[in-house]
């Protein structure tokens, strides 16, 4: 699915929208250069969740946050990372045991630490306000569940 978003308000509208959607296991892959609303998604994103609106920010200088809502989202931002082995350091394999929601920033860095099952979200430029946002489910039960579809 492409979408198209003419603002950052809309992409967080977004972001929110498909974080009413998501359940205790569930990924997102976030893709995107620098300044293309990956943040601004997550914050989306966690608002669904049912977290506070200005607690969410980029953890740039920490690999992982945890946020507690109705469900605990767990937020990676890899774009610091020089090698995907360092999440090795972190326990990664925990944060994917079903407890709460993953995010990942710059998910292509570590693109063979992601599991199975995930929600892919390319973000790349249009112009200076709109971004074209491509949605890609990886897993039958993402699929089967609809998640593109809502």
């Amino acid at each position: 699915m492409i979408l198209i978003s003419k603002s950052p308000g809309e992409t967080k509208r977004l972001g929110k929208k498909i974080g009413k959607l998501l359940l205790p296991g569930d990924t997102v892959a976030l893709i995107g250069e620098l300044g293309t609303g990956k943040t601004v998604f997550s914050k989306g994103i966690a608002q669904g969740l049912g977290i506070k609106r200005n607690l969410v920010r980029s953890p740039s200088f920490v690999l992982v946050k945890e946020y507690s809502g109705k469900i605990p989202l767990f937020h990676f931002d890899l774009y610091r990372l020089k090698r995907a082995e360092e999440l090795n350091t972190l326990g990664y394999e925990e944060y994917f045991s079903g407890k709460g929601v993953v995010i990942i920033e710059w998910a292509e860095k570590a693109k063979n630490f992601l599991p199975e099952e995930y929600l892919k979200i390319e973000l790349s430029f249009i112009n200076e306000n709109e971004r074209k946002i491509s949605l890609t489910v990886k897993g039958e039960d993402l699929k089967k569940r609809g998640i593109l579809c809502q």
